[in-house]
């Protein structure tokens, strides 16, 4: 708890780009904490040179009760970055067009009201975070999607504005031109164990199941059950995209036609080309080899109470609240860590 007036504090870091009116959104946030009868809202901006990390470890040093994320989805991924490992609870206030986080959380996209008031008198749990290494050896976070080809390319092609205007539409217009690219050969290897080298159009690490506009790529992935899921997506001459098509919408994964898919806690890759690599939707420049890696539990998210289903949670039975390690709790038992779960079989 923060010292001053015996009062809890909230930072709050802001990427300004995002809003048409950064006053009234800040005056929303302010009229909540007052609500809940928490100080001031403390507030660090991005900026042109800084996506969220350095606003981040200010907010961070301020001691504050919960950081929360007021930005796209490549603030969060900065502030994640920072409160990684931390005991800090992350409150997500979403805001633009793809708010991936927050959708697989729960939280609702359309409310900053509702928000605000779940970052502040929520729940705590627990959740996984990826890890991603490229050609330049820097290790990178990620909390949804790490990935190389179509997706990295989509992202990198899909217009601001017109995402902006359109919404998902955007990502659809970008995608076009990426579909006719003919791929590259990737050799996988999963904790481990090495595939067969394999022509496809994508390789992503998923940390949860739905990464774009609400479609379930990784069937069965969830944010809190240590480890990752890994999809590939191969070009298919006889079925095409239809043939994608028909296994996201009925859940198929390594049967016969375009994606496969593994569980796993590392995977390493090797491409035969250059290829564009993206985190949570940011581009992040090519690469020709890499590694998907993933830290369970090691950040902490606030959640609704009482909370529903969440589409990238595992089900749990209760939960332990304000307390700044607090963790949901399998056995009904305050104060016992949740034990971990254990890694998705293959899905079929």
């Amino acid at each position: 708890m923060s010292a001053e007036s015996g009062r809890r504090t909230v930072a709050v870091v802001i990427n300004p780009s995002k809003f048409d009116d950064v006053e009234a959104v800040k005056a929303v946030a302010a009229a909540g904490a007052q609500r809940a009868g928490w100080n001031e809202p403390l507030w660090f901006e991005t900026s042109v040179d800084d996506s969220g990390t350095a606003a981040a470890e200010s907010a961070l040093e301020a001691e504050p009760d919960v950081v929360c994320a007021m930005g796209g989805d490549g603030t969060v991924r900065a502030v994640a970055a920072v409160l990684r490992g931390t005991s800090v609870p992350y409150g997500l206030l979403p805001s633009g067009t793809g708010n991936l986080l927050a959708r697989n959380l729960g939280i609702p996209l359309t409310s900053l009201e509702d928000a605000v008031e779940i970052a502040l008198l929520g729940q705590d749990r627990a959740i996984d975070v990826g890890l991603a290494t490229f050609d330049d050896g820097e290790e990178r976070v990620f909390v949804v999607m790490g990935g190389v080809g179509l997706d990295a390319e989509i992202m990198d092609k899909t217009d601001d504005e017109l995402k902006k205007k359109v919404g998902w539409g955007a990502y659809v217009a970008a995608g076009a031109p990426a579909l006719l690219k003919g791929g590259f050969e990737a050799t996988l290897t999963i904790d481990g164990q090495t595939e067969d080298p394999a022509k496809c159009l994508m390789v992503l690490a998923c940390n949860c199941s739905s990464v774009v506009a609400n479609i379930e790529i990784a069937t069965g992935a969830v944010l809190d059950d240590g480890d990752l899921e890994l999809v590939m997506l191969q070009p298919n001459i006889v079925a095409g995209w239809v043939g994608v098509a028909i296994d996201v919408a009925t859940r198929n994964r390594n049967g016969l036609a375009s994606l496969k898919q593994w569980p796993g806690r590392e995977f390493e890759f090797e491409l035969d080309a250059p290829v564009l690599a993206e985190l949570d939707g940011d581009p992040v420049g090519e690469t020709t080899r890499g590694r998907f890696g993933v830290d369970p539990g090691s950040l902490i998210v606030r959640l609704p109470v009482p909370v529903a289903q969440a589409p990238g949670l595992s089900p749990r039975t209760s939960v332990t609240l304000d307390s700044p390690t607090a963790d949901t709790v399998d056995s009904g038992e305050a104060g016992k860590p949740a034990q971990p779960a254990q890694p998705a079989q293959p899905s079929e």
